[in-house]
């Protein structure tokens, strides 16, 4: 049977507390080991259904290139849950990932649970400090102090070698001052990978920390200034990386590349067809070890446009941006060179031969491109 390359993602829905402004599926509530032992199981099941579905419906096995604990806050799991599951996913794919992230909160860790991570596996570490200042831990509403973070990011740089940081900009009361001492302090742990997100609600939530009116421009302009200026590229809209440290499991959903989720709300797509898990952990764990069978609802089968509009949307978050012929030859579509020839004209977009990609301007507009873009495919 034939392999297919594949990111493995496991979604972990434990916090210690659900953020105001967080889309993500997750609970308000540390597993007790219990716990811990009956969701290995179930993600264990999981596997094994996941496994015969896959093949039956593609003709092709797994090959897991990388994996990705993400959540909620998967390092509230202990190293001993992932290297059993490590071990489970080796007997039953061809488990060879070049990378493993996992990513952790600065109070969920210490230096021996971080060597048990290191022993488990994992090669890389995002960590979410999300702020480096004391008032924007606060209006963020974060569960731990700026020293808790400064510790946490000391010790997992003195054991990670590719340790990224995630970032949340754009709360009230910060300033590019404040947010230049942020930065400074990230970097002297010299960390290979940075994300910053813009602060946004995807809902009517009542959060004081909002600042809707913030100059996101000045920021983003910023930031990018000041990373490319120590080295780092800004490979994606909201990541920057030393070169050769590209986060490679987001490329394969930035590159439109076939990718398998685990666990409660996760999301999986192979060749055109999609699909998502309940976002109920409750029903996840019920469907798996009661009703025996996939949890996965609903399945949806992308029409060539929709399969387009996504390498469209995802590629152009790429500072490579997207490939004319492959949109063309891969899709069957492409874009109106009239408005690609507009765009060009207002400092947009820029083209190189077959590749069309963002300017940094353009960037601010990404949806609002994409739109453009999607309009003219739609009538193609």
């Amino acid at each position: 049977m034939a392999f297919i390359r594949v990111a493995l993602y496991l979604h972990v829905p434990f916090c210690i507390k659900k953020c105001p402004y967080c889309d993500f599926y997750s609970l308000p509530h540390v597993p007790s080991s219990e716990e811990e032992k009956t969701y290995l199981k179930a993600v264990k099941t999981e596997v094994l259904y996941l496994k015969d579905f896959v093949e039956k419906l593609s003709g092709t096995a797994l090959n897991i290139t990388t994996f990705y604990a993400g959540g909620g806050t998967p390092s509230l799991l202990s190293p001993g849950f992932y290297q059993e599951f490590f071990e489970f996913l080796s007997s039953q794919f061809r488990f060879t990932p070049v990378e493993l992230t996992l990513e952790a909160n600065p109070d969920t860790i210490t230096p021996e649970k971080l060597k048990g991570f290191v022993e488990a596996g994992f090669n890389r570490l995002s960590l979410g400090v999300q702020s480096l200042s004391e008032k924007g831990l606060k209006t963020l509403q974060r569960t731990y102090n700026l020293k808790t973070a400064l510790k946490a990011l000391e010790n997992a740089s003195s054991l990670f070698s590719n340790l990224s940081v995630d970032f949340i900009f754009g709360w009230k009361g910060q300033g590019l001052k404040t947010l230049k001492e942020e930065i400074k302090k990230a970097l002297s742990f010299s960390p290979t990978h940075l994300s910053f997100y813009e602060l946004t609600l995807e809902h009517e939530v009542s959060f004081s920390g909002f600042s809707p009116n913030k100059p996101v421009d000045l920021f983003y302009r910023f930031i990018e200034d000041t990373l490319e200026s120590q080295g780092y590229v800004r490979y994606e809209i909201s990541n920057y990386a030393k070169p050769g440290f590209e986060c490679k499991h987001n490329l394969f959903y930035w590159e439109v590349k076939p990718y398998v989720g685990l666990g409660p709300s996760a999301v999986s797509r192979i060749t055109n067809l999609r699909w998502q898990n309940p976002q109920d952990l409750k029903a996840y764990v019920e469907t798996l070890l009661n009703q025996k069978k996939l949890p996965l609802t609903p399945l949806e089968t992308l029409n060539p446009l929709e399969f387009a509009k996504e390498y469209v949307f995802m590629g152009l978050r790429l500072k490579k941006g997207i490939d004319l012929r492959t949109l063309s030859a891969k899709f069957g579509y492409y874009l109106d060179p009239w408005v690609l020839t507009n765009l060009i004209e207002k400092g947009l977009i820029e083209r190189k031969g077959n590749r069309v990609s963002l300017t940094s301007q353009g960037r601010l507009f990404h949806n609002q491109v994409v739109k453009l873009l999607w309009k003219t495919m739609e009538k193609a």
